[in-house]
């Protein structure tokens, strides 16, 4: 095989395999939408546009902030360093949202049947008056949400209203993907992207 034969097969092999990572990566994020266990987030607004990627909603959470007491310990969130990863058990409340319930640094052992867990990570831990860390702020990677031209300014003013609640998919391990958005009560389901 010529050296020009060799260069073309190693490049179209490099080729191949960053289309199959793309491709898994399409098919798992596919696969969690429409497996994964749907629940419904409080939204809270927080910035309308991008430049570069269009016309969008950045979505904050009533679970973005959680405080460091539901680690279980006084000192829970002492060493957290931002990226970690964290777990947060979520309950569903009788409006239907779901809330933290618990913080935790692994997947927990036991989750009850009515009970979500997502993953997520450590964006930072907040001091209290008294030098202990009260609040822990988490990302999940479901933050921002692509709308029509147009529509973000409306959405947003939805979510200042908290007439906006999120749609998200949770998989087994905790991943969490977006699916859409309830506006004023109506659903708004978005088909995937990736």
């Amino acid at each position: 095989m010529s050296k020009s034969a060799k260069y073309w097969a190693a490049l179209a092999a490099v080729a191949l395999l960053q289309i199959g990572f793309l491709a898994k990566m399409a098919f798992d994020r596919v696969s969690l939408i429409k497996s994964g266990r749907e629940i419904a987030l409080q939204v809270i607004p927080i910035d309308p546009r991008d430049i570069f990627r269009g016309e969008y909603v950045i979505l904050g959470y009533d679970i973005s902030q959680i405080p460091a007491s539901k680690g279980g310990s006084e000192n829970f969130a002492e060493d957290l360093q931002r990226r970690t990863l964290i777990y947060v058990t979520l309950k569903q409340g009788a409006d239907g949202v779901w809330t933290a319930k618990e913080l935790s640094r692994d997947y927990p052992k036991t989750v009850a049947p009515t009970d979500v867990v997502m993953k997520g990570y450590v964006r930072a831990a907040f001091r209290a008056g008294n030098d202990t860390f009260d609040t822990v702020a988490i990302r999940y990677g479901i933050e921002s949400y692509f709308v029509p031209e147009g529509a973000g300014k409306a959405l947003e003013q939805g979510v200042q209203d908290k007439k906006i609640q999120a749609l998200v998919a949770v998989g087994s391990d905790g991943t969490a993907a977006l699916k859409g958005l309830i506006v004023g009560g109506e659903r708004h389901e978005d088909p995937p992207l990736l």
